[in-house]
C-alpha cells in the first residue's frame, strides 16, 4: 500500500468517525464560537456535517482501495 493510499484510508476513517460522533452526540464543531454546537442552533450545518462527512469519508475509503 502507498503512502497515499494510507493517508486516504485514515483521512476517511477521521471523517466517518466526527460525522458519526456528530450524529451520535446530536451537535457539530462550530469554528466561529470553537466549541461544539447542538444541531438546534444551526440545523443546516449540521446535517452537511453528517451527510457530507459520511459521503466524504465513504469516497476516500473506497477510492484509497482503488488506487
Amino acid at each position: 500500500m502507498e503512502i497515499v493510499s494510507i493517508a486516504r484510508s485514515l483521512l476517511g476513517a477521521i471523517l466517518l468517525l466526527y460525522s458519526a460522533n456528530c450524529w451520535l452526540n446530536q451537535r457539530y464543531w462550530s469554528r466561529k464560537h470553537f466549541d461544539w454546537r447542538p444541531k438546534e442552533h444551526w440545523p443546516v450545518v449540521f446535517w452537511v456535517n453528517v451527510i457530507g462527512g459520511a459521503f466524504g469519508g465513504v469516497y476516500l475509503l473506497v477510492s484509497s482501495y482503488l488506487w
